[in-house]
Order: C-alpha cells, then structure tokens, then sequence
C-alpha cells in the first residue's frame, strides 16, 4: 500500500511571526493594503470625533470592503466572518475582528467619499503607467436592486384596489352598525378589519403620490426637449436662411400618470426593467472603460432603462475622477442621439456611435460590395457618423468596443459575483456602484502589476 498525507490535526506548529508573511508579496490582499495605505483618508478621519469607544481606522475598513468586493464578499456578517476564517482578511485586517455593524454602518457613512478615492486609485494607476484615457468605450447593465417586483403596484392596480377597499370599509361599517342594533356578536374583529384595509389606503396614497410626482417631471422633461428641438430649429434656420423641412416639434400633451407607471414599496428609488427576458427591480449602472487596459475611468447610475441620457454624465464622471477628457468614445446604437453627438463634438471628443444593430454573420459577397447594412439616412448628422463608422479609422476602433466594455461586466457579475445590490434608494445605490467598479479596478490593477 502507497504512502498517503493524512490530516495531522493534534500536530503543534507556529505561524510565522510576522503577519507581513502570511500571504505570498503578489497576493491580491497585500496589493490592495499597498494601495489603501497610499490614499489620502484625510477627509474620512476628520468626521470620527475622537471621544467614545475606540474606533478602528478607516484604512482597515476600506481594505477589507474593497477586498471583499473584489473577492466576492459583500455581506457585512460574511466579511466579519471571513477575519475569522480567511488568512486574507486576516491579514487585512491585523488580526483584529470588527463587527457586521460596523462594517455595514462604515460603508453607508462614507459613500460619498468614494468618489474622490475612485479619483485617487485611477491616479496611482496613472503612476503606473495606466489609465491614460485616450479611447473610451460607454455601456450600462442592468442590475438587480434589493427589492422584489412583487413589492411594486402599477397606477391602474392602485385605482382599483383603491375603489376595492373603500367599498370593503362601507360594507364592514355598516356591518359594525347592525351589530350594534341587535347586539350580535360578528365572526370576524370589524374594528381591526377596517384598521387593516385603511393601512393599506394609506400605502395606496403613498404609491399614488410618487407616481404622479414621477409622471409631473416625465412631462416637465418632454416639455424641455420639445423646446430644445424647437430652438435648434431655429438656430438651422438662422444659420442657413432658408426653411428646414419636416414638421416642427409640438408640444407635449400632459396625459398625467400611465396604467403601467409603477411604485416599489421596497426600494421606490428602483424601477422594473427588462433584463436577459425578463423583468426584474433594477437600477441601470454605468461605466466608462479605458480601451488600452480595461480600467473604469467614469461611473454614472440611473433608474431609467434609456442608456441615451447616461452618456453625458458618464463622460462627466471621466473628467472629474481624471482631470482629462477623452479623445475617442465608442458606444452602441442605445447612445445615438443629436444631443450626444454634439455635446461630444464640442468637447472636442470624436465620438462612434452605432446607427443600429450590427449584423452577424455577413456573406463574402455582401461584404465585398460594402452594401451590407447601409441604411438610408436623411440626417446629415447620421451621415457623418455612418461614414465616420465605415472608415477602416472607425471600424478598427468601434471593434474594440466589445472586446473592452462587455467583459467588464463579465468580470464583476461571474468573477466578482455581484448581480444585485445590498443598499437600497438611489443616493445609496449609486455609492455601491462606485464602490463596485471601484473593487474591479483595484483586481485589474493587480493584474495589471504583475505583468
């Protein structure tokens, strides 16, 4: 019988003493320590009052979310854990333990400051030797929120169950009347029955109120946009002095709230989107991904579907967290619009929008023709972008596009593991994301070093 290693559980032995040799000098978690330790946590430090129970630092903490987000731990109870059971966190942490609670309650506090230490890495990247922000490719995914569609009721749902309700109360009332007349006992608690059905009136209202709110601003947007239209119209006009064809823009009618238009109860910030064919609770992240190393270099989120509107604050996000502006972006048909195509043109920014779905699978004949998938455009701006598009300049750069953007997503949904949010409501939500890019950029960094 061969010789085997078995378990030796009673055996004596001595970690090493320092805790600098626990992990091997090219491990993520002393990468990711590195890279904390060079971050100004100035602003972050300035908020903990000095007086109380001592405090650990927010350097600890922040190593142990971003390495945690990194590895795909999330949850505060399971990074808790984790200083427990994984040599990593240990490490990370110095051997100390600090609670879920604390955990949970640092994370929410300092949301806000990830931007400027997103800002910060993508310095020390550039340090590097990376992060040069000279193409730029633009796409969002949807993600699911920490809340279920089941919690969410439609306007027309809300109406009716509304009137369902009311008449239900007027029933148990006069029931509760006859009662009191003859003096017969109900078989059901009238007075918590009718308690229950106004709870749930009051829910109603609340629903009723966001979403006319919702739909208000919806026609204060359209409305916007219509004059917009309009004084591009006239700026043409002026410009050429002649006419411009085609009918003017007319004027949005306010039809308030649809029967679809829905609210969470959960998460009212998060809206039902369709995502891989079905309809999920989502928010729509963004980013902006340097095309040479696959870092983000601009974050943006939103609970619209549209991707159309999260161009220019994504763009946005690039020139705060790099102090640079982009000399190339490429995007899917999902951005092409007038309006993102002049905001980047006077940005000085040369922008490669799609004009629609790309075809697969072409034949030799259609391609050597070069007549596969020409469209007839009657915009001279759609013009422009498809002859931008068919240069060989365009088509070397808009195929890189998903070669960069798409395994982006792949990596912090199948590597990282993160395919819903833990934070609910916008404000915090979109810190997550942050939070999340942020985690990706410091694992694709680390790759990076080494080569």
């Amino acid at each position: 019988m061969s010789t085997m290693i078995t378990a030796e559980r009673n055996q004596m032995m001595f970690m090493p003493p320092s805790i600098n040799e626990w992990l091997p000098e090219d491990h993520l978690a002393v990468f990711v320590a590195e890279i904390v330790e060079r971050l100004d946590l100035s602003a972050l430090e300035e908020q903990y009052r000095g007086s109380g129970k001592t405090a650990f630092s927010p350097a600890l903490l922040l190593a142990l979310l971003f390495y945690g987000y990194s590895t795909g731990v999330f949850s505060s109870r399971k990074i808790e854990k984790a200083t427990y059971d994984s040599v990593a966190f240990r490490y990370l942490s110095g051997n100390t333990h600090p609670d879920h609670d604390t955990i949970a309650t640092f994370r929410r506090r300092f949301l806000n400051e990830l931007k400027e230490l997103f800002a910060q890495i993508l310095l020390i990247a550039r340090e590097m030797g990376f992060a040069k922000v000279g193409t730029v490719a633009i796409d969002g995914t949807k993600m699911r929120a920490n809340a279920s569609k089941h919690k969410a009721m439609s306007w027309g749902y809300a109406q009716r169950l509304e009137k369902q309700l009311r008449r239900e109360i007027e029933t148990l009332m006069r029931k509760g009347e006859q009662a009191d007349v003859t003096e017969a006992q109900e078989s059901i608690d009238i007075p918590e029955e009718i308690r229950l059905r106004e709870k749930r009136l009051a829910k109603i209202e609340e629903a009723k109120r966001a979403i006319e709110e919702r739909a208000q601003q919806r026609h204060v947007e359209a409305m916007k946009q219509h004059e917009e239209r309009l004084l591009r119209r006239q700026e043409t006009k002026d410009r050429t002095g002649r006419g411009v064809g085609g009918k003017p823009s007319q004027p949005p009618v306010d039809k308030g709230p649809e029967d679809t238009d829905q609210y969470n109860f959960t998460d009212a910030d998060s809206r039902i989107m369709k995502s891989k064919g079905s309809f999920e609770q989502c928010y729509n992240g963004q980013v902006a991904v340097d095309v040479e190393d696959m870092l983000v270099v601009g974050t943006s989120l939103t609970n619209s579907s549209d991707d159309n509107k999260s161009l220019i604050p994504t763009l946005h996000a690039v020139s705060q967290r790099t102090d640079d502006v982009p000399g190339t972006v490429v995007a899917d048909a999902g951005y092409m619009s007038e309006a993102n195509v002049v905001a980047c043109e006077s940005s000085n920014i040369e922008a490669y929008f799609a004009l629609g779905r790309e075809q697969h699978n072409v034949s030799l004949r259609k391609r050597l023709k070069g007549k596969h998938g020409s469209p007839r455009l009657k915009s001279a701006l759609k013009k422009m972008m498809w002859r931008r598009l068919q240069s060989e300049v365009g088509k070397e750069i808009y195929r890189v596009r998903k070669s960069t953007v798409e395994p982006v997503f792949g990596i912090i949904k199948e590597v990282m593991g993160f395919r819903r949010f833990l934070l609910r409501g916008i404000a915090n939500v979109t810190g997550e994301w942050d939070l999340v890019c942020l985690s990706y950029n410091l694992k694709r960094l680390h790759q990076l070093a080494l080569g």
